[in-house]
């Protein structure tokens, strides 16, 4: 775990996040950010001494995944991060490139020909699921279709923001333990509005569970640009009108 956990750290410190491979070709994407449950397993049994350790790295990791937030107006997305209509930042997957990927060339220009995106959206759509290690599941497709009408870039996926969540968390645990109690607060409160955005948006009244919602984003969301319009709704199949309409 120690070896492991060091193998990603220099990634990190080496790029500022942990390529979706140990290749050039995947430096436009990343793993899903498991970099802090990590750090954390290893605090836990090693002391916080551990979070000290991988302090520089967990904050380079979390540069990457919020670039660009600080310019997002409300309605907005650039990059991984999406800002909501009502403020609230969360992330998607994302990739870099709109080619074909290197390791299933082939495959993605013969899949392209059968969609209706515009060729450098679907391939954008196609990577960015493959950065989130569920490629490709139905969950990024269009409700009844199949990979040509993937749509990985429009949607906020719960289990990324939770994955973030914990960064935020171990951030702060990590400030606190180098005696930096204003920083904490900071990571702290981040992880606070995140839990917050997810929790208003439960499945249903009286649930706190937030697995399997997602966020349906407007198609403008093709690009890296933070001033596109965006209009974000429920895409959760088991969240009920009345649930939707509260929301």
């Amino acid at each position: 775990m120690q070896s492991l956990t060091d193998n990603f750290a220099f990634l990190i410190n080496r790029y500022g996040f942990v390529p979706n491979g140990n290749r050039t070709y995947y430096l436009t994407r990343s793993q899903p950010p498991f970099f802090a449950s990590m750090v954390r397993l290893l605090a836990q049994d090693q002391g916080n001494g551990m979070l000290l350790r991988y302090r520089p790295a967990l904050e380079r990791e979390y540069k990457y995944w919020m670039l660009g937030s600080e310019k997002l107006v409300p309605g907005t997305a650039a990059h991984r991060v999406v800002r909501l209509p009502n403020g609230a930042l969360l992330n998607r997957y994302w990739d870099e490139s709109t080619q074909p990927r290197e390791e299933s060339y082939a495959e993605d220009v013969a899949a392209a020909k059968r969609s209706k995106q515009p060729g450098a959206q679907f391939y954008r759509n196609v990577r960015a699921a493959a950065a989130s290690g569920w490629d490709f599941s139905s969950r990024w497709f269009q409700p009844g279709g199949g990979l040509a009408t993937i749509q990985t870039t429009d949607l906020v996926p719960v289990d990324l923001n939770c994955l973030l969540y914990n960064l935020e968390q171990t951030l702060a645990e990590a400030c606190r333990a180098a005696g930096q109690p204003a920083q904490a607060r900071d990571y702290a409160a981040k992880a606070a509005r995140r839990q917050a955005a997810l929790l208003a948006l439960s499945l249903g009244p009286q649930s706190r569970l937030v697995s399997g919602l997602q966020l349906a984003l407007a198609p403008a969301l093709d690009g890296p640009h933070a001033g596109r319009g965006v209009s974000a709704g429920l895409r959760a199949g088991h969240a009920g009108s009345g649930q939707a309409r509260r929301d």
